[in-house]
This record gives C-alpha cells, sequence and structure tokens, in this order.
C-alpha cells in the first residue's frame, strides 16, 4: 500500500519514520478481501482477554505474526488488556498493537467500500421503485453532511468523496501515535485510539492537564472498533481534511487504489 503523508500536513515525516520503525514500509498492506480469513459477508468475532500475553498466545495460535502473511484472522478484540503498557519490549509491544488493529481496520474499510460500491449503483440506476433503498441513500447522504438533492451532479460527487477507504496504514500509524501505541489512559479505560474530543456531558474521559475553563472531554468508546470507525468518519466529512479527499479523489480518477 502506498503511504500519502500529505494526508495530514504535519505528520507526513512522522509517520513515515513510524511506518519504517516498525517494518510496515517494507511490508505489503493490501491484504484482499478474498485472502482472509472472513468472508465479504461475514462480520469480525468479538474477542476478549485477561491479558497482553494470553492475547500474544491466541494469535501464535492462528499463526499470525508481524509482519502479517497473506491471512488475517476476522477477529475484533473488544478492548486492548489492562497489562498491555506493562509489555516490557517496545518491539513485542508494538507488533501486538499492530496485529490487534488490523482486522478491525481492513473490516472498516471493507464496510466502507462496499457500501460505496452500493451508491455508485444506485446513483447510476435511482431505485425509483425501492422505498428502503431511497430512504438508505438519503440517510447515507445526510450521514456524510450532504443535505442538498442528490439529482445534482455536484452532491453526487461530493458524497463519493466522501464515502470512500481511509489508507490502512495512515489509519494504524495515527492510532500508534494519539495512544501511544495503545498505553494511553484513554485507550485503555476508554477504548479511544485517537484521542477524539466531545463536549457532550457523559461519554468521555477529563483529562489530567484540561484547563480550569475547559469543557472537553476524551470520546470513550465501547469497543476498538467503534472508536476506528468514528475515527474514519471524522477523516470522511471533516472540514480539516478536505485535502485528504481530493488527493483520494484524484488517484481514484488516475485509476489507483489510495
Amino acid at each position: 500500500m502506498r503511504i500519502y503523508p500529505d494526508f495530514l500536513p504535519g505528520f507526513g515525516r512522522l509517520i513515515l519514520t513510524l511506518l519504517f520503525a516498525t517494518g510496515m514500509a517494507t511490508h505489503s498492506l493490501s491484504v484482499q478481501a478474498g485472502s482472509l480469513f472472513y468472508t465479504e459477508s461475514e462480520s469480525l468475532h468479538p474477542l476478549t482477554v485477561a491479558s497482553a500475553a494470553e492475547l500474544e498466545e491466541f494469535f501464535a495460535r492462528q499463526g499470525y505474526q508481524w509482519p502479517p502473511g497473506d491471512q488475517v484472522p476476522a477477529i475484533a478484540l473488544q478492548r486492548l488488556p489492562p497489562d498491555f503498557a506493562d509489555i516490557r519490549s517496545s518491539t513485542a509491544r508494538k507488533h501486538l498493537f499492530l496485529r490487534t488493529l488490523l482486522p478491525i481496520v481492513l473490516a472498516e474499510n471493507r464496510r466502507l467500500r462496499e457500501q460505496r460500491q452500493l451508491v455508485l449503483l444506485l446513483l447510476k440506476n435511482p431505485p425509483l421503485a425501492d422505498e428502503k433503498l431511497e430512504k438508505w441513500l438519503a440517510e447515507t447522504a445526510r450521514k456524510y453532511r450532504i443535505r442538498s438533492d442528490l439529482r445534482t451532479a455536484e452532491n453526487r460527487v461530493e458524497l463519493l468523496k466522501r464515502l470512500d477507504e481511509i489508507p490502512t496504514a495512515l489509519t494504524l500509524a495515527q492510532a500508534a501515535i494519539e495512544s501511544g501505541w495503545g498505553t494511553s489512559r484513554f485507550a485503555l479505560e476508554g477504548n479511544s485510539l485517537f484521542g477524539q474530543w466531545t463536549y457532550q456531558k457523559t461519554g468521555g474521559l477529563t483529562p489530567a492537564n484540561r484547563a480550569e475553563d475547559a469543557t472537553h472531554s476524551v470520546k470513550a468508546f465501547p469497543n476498538l472498533q467503534a472508536s476506528v470507525r468514528a475515527y474514519m468518519h471524522n477523516l470522511n466529512i471533516g472540514h480539516a481534511y478536505d485535502d485528504l479527499r481530493d488527493t483520494r479523489a484524484r488517484l481514484h480518477a488516475d485509476g489507483q487504489k489510495p
């Protein structure tokens, strides 16, 4: 998979350094759905472990190492084990972190890819006689903040620009940076891998060094997959990531995979 550091201005050099340091940049992450343990219609199997050693043992039984081979187990770890930060070897901790998140990231990109394919089909062949499909398309447009009529070419293009996959290596790298390779309090207590803020009174963790007049907290999630999904959605709709989406759209136009 190609890495495009200009997706996140200022993080490019850090991301590349991170990827090369973990062996990610020298190993292909373009694992295709057909080569995974799960099928296109199968969901990830939830997994809960009591310790990092138990997680390592589980992956070992699957023959799942880092860098990965051509098979990735269809497993969604629900939360990082409480002793994850206690792993003495930084290399072992990083590899375990990446193995934990890779199946989730691949599955979330598969979900985005399938939704995008359905939108393309419906825009090409409007579901005039199917109210459920019409409703789904309208709800999808609202979810991606397309509030105008999809009958206009401009809005259709914008929806497709937003509903798309996020590069796997970028997602893994950003999770590693923001969570300290899974050792942060927010990751361990709230499944928050990307440090996303919330201003709601509930559902967040208060930062220890938050200013007295600040009201934000770090959003907590029910599981790791929910955190990855929220991060990808944020990149797909946030104004700060217009350049990412423009670059991704240009790659599509050139027949390349972002």
